[in-house]
């Protein structure tokens, strides 16, 4: 899809609830940037429980916490603040009978990309660096959302291959190989366990099964190839994040990120990525 016949009512399609969009849009204006499992499924097919609002240092996040807790507060909502612990505050915020969680959570200041403005988000994680994040997260931890956002990732934004591959560079200290185990040891639920998810349809668990055992075998597979001089970048055709040609590697650009992000793409075009492949199979 050509990212200028994007519209707003399209932009801000489930699985977003108009409880959370308007929370958002209360906060938009504060330079926050917005990631995890509700930027990923913006256009994705579950609901996110929570919203996480990133900041890049602990003083930035005490800031964002009193700014937007007052800004919520003076907008009829009340916030009750939960656990703090260094790095993540939590708080739950409700008016007219609806809640809902949000996490303020400090992050890297590397990135691939420049976080993106967007006009609900306020700023955006852009698409490539979600995705490693979130591997990040699948390999750190065994829940359902995680695998589950994964499989969106890898059919919807970049392969899984190529965002482990890259992730090393954003995350030092770990191979491709092993985020993979870690990922893979992490990656077996129950049908019931699948099915806490909230999503806008049923999940077809035994179809789900066989596309996170697919994801796997083709990161492995790719990974295996890929030379260990080539970890720790985005491999760039244009203006697009690829898995590359392994047999063919000089023929792309290397994005080897950078504090505060390198190479920045229009909003437009990191909207497109996520709005062009539509909606993960039920």
């Amino acid at each position: 899809m050509d990212a200028g016949s994007l519209n707003a009512s399209k932009i801000f399609a489930v699985p977003l609830t108009k409880y959370q969009s308007d929370v958002l849009r209360s906060l938009a204006a504060h330079r926050s940037y917005i990631a995890g499992g509700v930027a990923i499924n913006r256009e994705g097919p579950r609901y996110s429980a929570d919203i996480d609002i990133f900041r890049d240092s602990e003083a930035r996040l005490e800031s964002a916490v009193r700014t937007d807790t007052n800004v919520l507060t003076a907008e009829g909502y009340t916030v009750v603040p939960g656990r703090t612990r260094e790095g993540k505050r939590e708080a739950t915020v409700s008016r007219l009978g609806e809640t809902m969680q949000l996490e303020w959570v400090t992050d890297a200041a590397f990135r691939f990309f420049a976080t993106q403005p967007d006009e609900l988000f306020g700023y955006v994680l852009h698409p490539v660096d979600l995705a490693a994040n979130k591997a990040s997260a699948a390999a750190d931890r065994r829940v359902p959302p995680d695998i589950f956002d994964l499989v969106t990732v890898h059919e919807n934004i970049l392969p899984l291959g190529a965002v482990l591959s890259a992730a090393v560079g954003k995350f030092p200290g770990v191979t491709p190989e092993e985020m993979l185990a870690e990922i893979t040891r992490h990656s077996r639920f129950t049908i019931e366990e699948f099915q806490t998810l909230e999503t806008e349809q049923p999940i077809d668990v035994p179809g789900l099964h066989r596309r996170i055992r697919s994801m796997i075998e083709d990161a492995e597979s790719f990974i295996a190839r890929l030379p260990s001089d080539a970890v720790g970048v985005i491999f760039m055709e244009g203006e697009r994040a690829v898995q590359p040609d392994v047999n063919a590697l000089d023929k792309y650009q290397r994005n080897p990120g950078a504090p505060s992000g390198f190479w920045p793409t229009s909003p437009e075009i990191s909207r497109a990525m996520l709005e062009r492949y539509g909606k993960l199979k039920p």
